[in-house]
């Protein structure tokens, strides 16, 4: 997971590809289906508090995680209506962000800021970790970087979920993780 002197802007390997998509079940059945990638770890009701373009806010958001080899995939779909990079609205849905693993993000972040990327979002997570998306006018206004912090539960999901998907036979094995039935709500 460190950076070489041969990686692009020396942040290290993508590890994750995010998309935004209109309806996630049915984007996890596609990717399973056509691409055969799985089991999927799902994740709903997730509050996020971040800061976005300088404001504070609340985007409410679903996603799976599985991988394909080394790579994580991210599928994102916002469900309230709170500003985000995750908005798909007038149909902007498909690929999202590439993620870099840090170790040590507040530098990474400075770094970036030095080679001209910007700052879009940071978000903060309640049990720990950070992680913050990037953008560079190059890129295009609905491409972003991310930089995910790492930490020991980041490293045994990334363990863990290559195993499983290493595994898998195409039959079952999806898990559900629900942030409202965990709160009560």
């Amino acid at each position: 997971m460190t950076a070489t002197a041969s990686t692009p802007r020396g942040f290290g390997d993508v590890r994750q590809l995010g998309y935004v998509v209109a309806d996630l079940d049915a984007a996890v059945q596609a990717w399973s289906a056509q691409l055969g990638v799985g089991p999927w770890t799902f994740i709903r009701n997730i509050p996020l508090h971040c800061v976005y373009l300088g404001q504070p806010s609340t985007p409410l958001i679903d996603i799976a995680l599985s991988y394909r080899g080394q790579m994580q995939v991210e599928l994102i779909q916002q469900r309230n209506d709170a500003a985000s990079p995750y908005r798909a609205e007038a149909g902007r849905q498909g690929l999202h962000h590439s993620a870099f693993l840090c170790e040590h993000i507040e530098e990474d972040v400075r770094r970036a800021e030095v080679q001209g990327l910007q700052v879009v979002c940071d978000i903060r997570m309640p049990a720990g970790g950070r992680y913050v998306y990037l953008q560079s006018p190059q890129l295009g206004e609905n491409v972003y970087i991310e930089f995910l912090e790492v930490t020991e539960q980041m490293r045994e999901m990334f363990a863990g979920g290559i195993a499983a998907c290493a595994a898998w036979d195409g039959q079952g094995g999806n898990v559900v993780i629900d942030f409202a039935a965990m709160a009560g709500s």
